[in-house]
Formats: C-alpha cells, sequence, structure tokens
C-alpha cells in the first residue's frame, strides 16, 4: 500500500535526479565526510532497492552510468562557474539580465535527466515510478515558476511589506494543519473523495492566509507539489487542479 508518507521518502530518489542541476562536479571534492556517508548510505539502499525488484545489478549499474552521463550533460548546458559568480551579486537591478541569460540554460540542463528518471524503472514498483516521474515532472514547471518576469516570485519573499505581513499572521498558518489529521495512513493510489476534498481545504486555507498579505500569486510555489500530488492520484476525477497562471517564454529565451 502506497502512503503518503512513502512520497516523502522517495524524494531522496528524485533529488538525484534535481541535484545534477544544482550542482556542480567540481563541488565534490568540498563534501564533509558526513554528508559523503550519508550519500553512501542511500546508493547502497538504491541499490538493494534495484536488486529486489530486477533481479540482478544489471538495472543499479545502468542507472549509476545514467547518472554520471546526466551530469556531465548538466554541466556542458550551465554556465556554472558564471552562474554561480552572478548569484553572488543578484539583486533586483541584475535581475534583468541575470534570469534572461541563465533561465535558457536551465530548460536546457533538465531535459538532461530524461533518460535518469526512465533507468529508475526497473528498481522501483509502478506506483513508486509513478511518484518519481511525477515528482521529476516539478523541475520545469519550478523552473518557469521561478523565471516568470525575471525572478519576480523569488523577490517578492525579500520585499519588507510581504515579510512583515507573513511574520505577523505565521501563526494563523497553523490553522491550516488540522486539514492534514490522520494523512499518514492515506494510500495514495486510492484516495477518496472526501481526502481530495481534505487537501483541497488545506490549500484554500493557505491562500487565504496568503490573501490577508495581499500576496496571492505567492501559492504558485506551493501548486508546484499540489498539482503533482492530484494528477498521480484519484484526485485528478474529483477535483479540479489550480491551474498556475501561463509564463510568457518570448523575454526568457533570448539569452
Amino acid at each position: 500500500m502506497m502512503k503518503i508518507r512513502t512520497t516523502i521518502l522517495l524524494l531522496g530518489v528524485v533529488a538525484l535526479c534535481a541535484v545534477t542541476i544544482a550542482s556542480p562536479l567540481g563541488k565534490a571534492a568540498d563534501s564533509s565526510s558526513e554528508e559523503s556517508g550519508e550519500a553512501g548510505e542511500f546508493v547502497k539502499e538504491l541499490q538493494e532497492l534495484c536488486r529486489n525488484n530486477s533481479g540482478s545489478d544489471a538495472a543499479f549499474l545502468e542507472l549509476m552510468e545514467s547518472f554520471q552521463s546526466t551530469m556531465m550533460c548538466t554541466v556542458a548546458a550551465i554556465d556554472l562557474e558564471g552562474l554561480m559568480s552572478e548569484v553572488d551579486a543578484l539583486s533586483n537591478e541584475t535581475r534583468t539580465t541575470f534570469f534572461p541569460r541563465y533561465c535558457p540554460q536551465l530548460r536546457t540542463a533538465y531535459n538532461c535527466i530524461d533518460k535518469l528518471v526512465n533507468d529508475f524503472r526497473p528498481c522501483l514498483e509502478e506506483d513508486d515510478f509513478t511518484i518519481v516521474k511525477a515528482l521529476a515532472g516539478i523541475l520545469p514547471d519550478a523552473v518557469e515558476l521561478m523565471c516568470k518576469n525575471d525572478g519576480e516570485i523569488l523577490f517578492k519573499f525579500d520585499e519588507p511589506k510581504y515579510t512583515e505581513c507573513f511574520e505577523k499572521v505565521s501563526d494563523s498558518f497553523d490553522e491550516c494543519l488540522t486539514f492534514l489529521n490522520g494523512t499518514d495512513d492515506w494510500d495514495i493510489s486510492s484516495m477518496t473523495r472526501d481526502q481530495c476534498s481534505q487537501l483541497s481545504g488545506f490549500r484554500q486555507c493557505l491562500q487565504d492566509k496568503m490573501n490577508i498579505c495581499k500576496a496571492p500569486d505567492l501559492i504558485n510555489v506551493y501548486d508546484l507539489f499540489h498539482n503533482t500530488l492530484f494528477r498521480m492520484t484519484p484526485c485528478r476525477n474529483y477535483v479540479d487542479i489550480e491551474k498556475v497562471k501561463e509564463i510568457d517564454n518570448n523575454e526568457l529565451n533570448e539569452v
């Protein structure tokens, strides 16, 4: 039975996909021994998972080879040295040149993970693989949301009028958590209409809190996960998926 908490565990698998976009190869030498140990433990668990589901180590070896290829593809797609240098100086003044320069590179980079995601298939049960595909599918949506209007949504989090308001209403966000009571025992492969409505209630509660601060579009960040969950569960048949506003890529496609 696939439970909500299993989705969280599978984020570790998806992290193998996302890390190729976020981390340059050269940073590996800077990792602490503790981080290396954790990574080694995760790889060992992944190898066991592949062996149990496929019957041999062939799928795991193919996956590791695919991971290396994805890393190389990502490094070739992104000017990592320039990106890291300009991130340090990123501001409201520089974002109009930063995002048009690097967003096309990020779009190219997330296309690098397609084979890696597919190579997880022999290592996972069908329901688990569906979750991995859905979660990996967040990456392009996240990049588009981040790149919209030259990173506008990222800078909204730093605007005093929003930060001050969210500090005032932060305690009231706890009210929204009541909608998640009992979700640990849910089977996401057979969620009921009432359970889906419960999750919709949680989203609406978050939206209401953001409306207080006159920042309704910030719900789009949560919708990256909310919409993905609904698409991979029976909720897609019960509740309309909230649509993220269409993004105009014309300006962002210019390097």
